[in-house]
């Protein structure tokens, strides 16, 4: 039977507005253009709080001739499901890691953040700026009916990543057999599979259940979702992996950001690129304040362990994969592109 996606999510977004007191901020009011934004992040997270600025930003800009209303904690659905809506014209705008629901329309998409790989940021913000993934998102656009909003990639995600567990993590042993709660990336499974854990595959929005009721025993997270999600509370050991680097995307229907007059369009960008600089400007002492209260609240413990024997399984990982010749073309264009940004 096929499944009509469009319908059922206008279905599911006219429930959401009609239930927006779930949501805070979550309001069509009078404009000329009403907009919605999906994210899996629930109102209390940092990005989220970040986007609403961003929305606020647009209402502001255009003089409140646009409004954006945002749905978040997944209400519209996980990753692939709301970018497929998005790219139907089901929702206007999604933000999100730039891989998750764009693999599904090119598939090297998802080897974009190799564990163990960057070096740090700026070396991924050359990556993303670089002239192989303007011609890729070039044709994700063409592909998927999506423009890319955040142009500069001004925004960042973490500002590091974490893995959180139940007990203390130092070197690879001590994950070794370790049920990893994972999203359904094929590289990075295999690199964790590689280092020793055993990644299972949970939505975000079912992550902290699984925790509690021991269907997995570890998390990855950027550092500044760890305490809204309660991730922390069941897992108080967070460990610095920045295993890569990680920035926000926002996509937007063709269609609908083309039904726009071309100053409202600028305006949006404008917006998008200024808000992310704000949030990646204070990205640090938001992490600070956020590990300080997981210890408060939740007697967390931060770690940072040498990462080097890690990366050196990563590396091997590579290696292996290099000598089998187990990965289409795809993959080694992208560590290529990698590598000359470095």
């Amino acid at each position: 039977m096929r499944i009509n996606y469009k319908s059922i999510v206008i279905l599911v977004l006219m429930t959401a507005v009609a239930l927006v007191s779930v949501f805070p901020g979550c309001v069509f009011a009078k404009a000329e253009f009403e907009l919605s934004l999906a994210t899996k992040m629930g109102p209390q997270s940092p990005e989220y709080k970040a986007f609403a600025e961003f929305a606020a930003k647009v209402e502001e800009k255009t003089n409140g001739a646009v409004k954006i209303a945002m749905f978040g904690s997944e209400v519209l659905g996980t990753d692939e499901t709301i970018f497929k809506s998005m790219s139907l014209g089901a929702v206007d705008i999604v933000a999100d890691s730039p891989s998750l629901g764009a693999r599904t329309v090119i598939p090297k998409i998802d080897y974009m953040t190799p564990p163990f790989v960057f070096t740090d940021f700026n070396h991924f913000q050359r990556f993303l700026r670089g002239e192989y993934m303007r011609l890729l998102l070039e044709e994700l656009s063409i592909k998927a009916g999506i423009v890319v909003l955040n142009t500069e990639w001004t925004w960042r995600r973490g500002p590091y990543r974490v893995l959180l567990t139940k007990k203390p993590v130092e070197k690879p042993a001590d994950v070794e057999g370790v049920k990893l709660r994972f999203y359904a990336s094929e590289l990075e499974l295999a690199v964790w599979e590689a280092i020793g854990m055993n990644p299972i595959i949970i939505a975000w929005s079912e992550t902290y259940l699984a925790l509690q009721q021991g269907i997995v025993e570890a998390v990855t997270s950027p550092v500044t979702l760890i305490h809204d999600t309660k991730f922390v509370e069941v897992c108080p050991y967070i460990t610095v992996t920045d295993e890569y680097p990680q920035t926000i995307a926002f996509y937007m229907n063709t269609k609908k950001f083309n039904s726009l007059p071309k100053d409202y369009q600028e305006k949006i960008i404008e917006a998008c690129n200024e808000a992310g600089t704000e949030y990646t400007n204070r990205l640090d002492a938001i992490a600070e304040d956020i590990v300080e209260r997981s210890k408060a609240d939740f007697g967390a413990q931060l770690l940072t362990p040498d990462m080097a024997p890690f990366r050196a399984k990563a590396a091997k990982f590579y290696e292996d994969l290099k000598t089998k010749n187990t990965m289409g073309e795809g993959f080694w264009e992208v560590m290529e592109a990698i590598e000359k940004a470095r």
